[in-house]
């Protein structure tokens, strides 16, 4: 009886596999482009759907590198851990909804401040000392990114900060330079005062000439631990 068991659980995952739904990339969708000749996988996106296949744009390079592929080099984008992507569109607007309980403390704060980096002054580090949930979206060219987050709870200070030009390999702190940094969080000199009601924060990225990956970070202030936010992502 066991033997019988495991041979229709053979035969189901085998007809599963030949039958499930293939990959159907829609014009937006970000992709892995396969290259035999290299023999490995580029990042990029659907920006027009052909007759002979995809045209795909990839992630740094120039317009000129643009390709039609066929659906058998393409396979869905890989995950980066610990950096949940948000799917935008120009024209549109996303909301994303969070909690701080699902991040992280990161213990090392000093990139921020490099002069490759430039998002906040070292002496800003409070407003980044809770946990933070990191998110990554699409700025394409000739656009601009406005970036919100928004405390559900008045008491929790939640802030914010992006950069374009990410590179997935290089994830805060392990990051070394950027197109342009942005940080938004309360205003103060000398002392911060944590009594203040909390209020939303706001940073814009623009790119001009080339599209930029930007990185996202959601951060509440020190022993900020936990709060439902709002994410609102747009492009204009």
């Amino acid at each position: 009886m066991k033997q019988c068991i495991y041979v229709f659980s053979f035969l189901f995952l085998l007809f599963s596999s030949l039958f499930a739904d293939p990959i159907s990339p829609k014009k937006g969708d970000r992709v892995e482009v396969y290259d035999a000749k290299q023999g490995k996988s580029f990042s990029g996106m659907v920006i027009k759907i052909e007759k002979e296949g995809f045209l795909i744009h990839y992630d740094g390079y120039s317009d000129s590198y643009d390709e039609v592929v066929t659906l058998d080099r393409i396979k869905p984008m890989a995950e980066i851990p610990g950096v949940s992507f948000i799917k935008s569109e120009k024209g549109k607007s996303v909301t994303v909804l969070g909690n701080l309980k699902t991040g992280s403390v990161m213990e090392e704060l000093e990139w921020a401040e490099t002069s490759s980096m430039a998002c906040w002054p070292g002496i800003r580090n409070i407003e980044f000392e809770g946990n933070q949930i990191h998110y990554w979206t699409d700025l394409p060219k000739k656009s601009t990114l406005i970036v919100t987050v928004k405390p559900k709870n008045s008491k929790t200070r939640v802030n914010l900060y992006a950069f374009s030009g990410f590179e997935p390999k290089y994830i805060p702190p392990k990051v070394y330079g950027a197109v342009s940094c942005e940080a938004s969080h309360p205003t103060w000199i000398g002392t911060p005062d944590f009594s203040k009601p909390a209020e939303p924060q706001t940073i814009e990225l623009r790119a001009v000439g080339n599209p930029y990956r930007v990185f996202i970070g959601v951060s509440g202030a020190k022993n900020i631990t936990e709060g439902d936010f709002e994410l609102i992502v747009e492009v204009k």
